[in-house]
């Protein structure tokens, strides 16, 4: 008899919204674990296209069930903390799997390092609010692919999350779409935040040489952490994602407009302290900083 597995997902967020609803549409059970909401039950819209859904499920109680699986779909500055917190819930075991996605890079304490992690890649537009009664509203703006790092011999929970959340493909190692995110943001997130544009401006004959330069140093940087990617491909890539998403800000610039914290720092800060650790130089990506500094802070 196959295990029936309980879904803990964190927030929610945008991304962890968009799989929760998913996973409840399946009839999967599923709760959600809020750092700051203490009600006993957590609701949410989701809206993709002209459909408005709505979804109400249990705040996560404790002791935690043993098949759990977590989802943690976090700002990158806020990834220890939320493993952090996971960790020391009653009935928490490291064995349990926590499915991690964020954007930037991130380096982890080695306690953290030993939990059951399996990083996933997202390039789904969502966007998270509150309407007029409070109530969560999740804003499905764009469809998109995932990739998730899972083991060979791990067949389960996984075929129920590529059911609620597809299209999602099973990879042994995320590495180098990791870092093909990483390059696409280093790019798109820090030139919209500092010029205040939508993302589709970027395809403008303007900024390709500027472009171009941001991913050969990115490229160059990637190659010393043992990733070898294609600068032409990274470039296509780059553009790729501006024209899906031409009309939405990136979530930099969404953070910026609403005085929020960034995450500068695991974007263009990872990329120019890994380069500079590894003897490699990146003065266009140093120079986005220093603009990006000078404006915000």
């Amino acid at each position: 008899m196959p295990i029936k597995y309980h879904w803990i997902t964190l927030g929610p967020g945008a991304v962890s919204g968009l799989i929760a609803s998913g996973l409840c549409d399946n009839g999967e059970s599923v709760s959600v674990l809020s750092r700051h909401n203490r009600a006993a039950t957590i609701e949410w819209q989701l809206v993709r296209a002209h459909e408005k859904r709505n979804y109400k499920v249990p705040a996560t109680q404790l002791p935690i069930p043993k098949n759990s699986v977590f989802i943690v779909a976090v700002k990158a500055f806020d990834v220890i903390s939320a493993l952090q917190h996971i960790t020391a819930l009653e009935g928490f075991d490291k064995s349990m799997p926590i499915v991690l996605s964020h954007n930037g890079m991130v380096e982890l304490p080695k306690a953290l390092k030993q939990l059951n992690l399996h990083p996933m890649v997202t390039t789904h537009g969502a966007v998270k609010s509150k309407n007029e009664n409070g109530i969560i509203r999740i804003e499905h703006r764009g469809t998109g692919r995932s990739w998730l790092e899972v083991r060979q011999e791990e067949p389960e929970p996984w075929s129920t999350l590529q059911q609620a959340f597809s299209p999602l493909v099973l990879e042994q190692n995320t590495s180098q779409r990791r870092w093909l995110k990483l390059i696409i943001n280093c790019v798109i997130n820090p030139l919209t935040a500092i010029y205040k544009c939508e993302n589709g401006k970027l395809l403008e004959d303007k900024w390709q040489s500027q472009i171009v330069s941001l991913v050969n140093e990115a490229v160059a940087v990637a190659e010393t952490q043992n990733v070898v990617l294609d600068a032409k491909m990274c470039h296509r890539e780059v553009l790729r994602v501006a024209q899906e998403t031409a009309l939405n800000s990136s979530s930099m610039l969404q953070d910026i407009k609403q005085q929020r914290h960034t995450e500068i720092e695991q974007l263009t800060g990872y990329l120019i302290k890994t380069g500079e650790s590894a003897d490699v130089a990146t003065p266009t990506h140093q120079q986005l900083l220093n603009e990006f500094q000078k404006r915000y802070g």
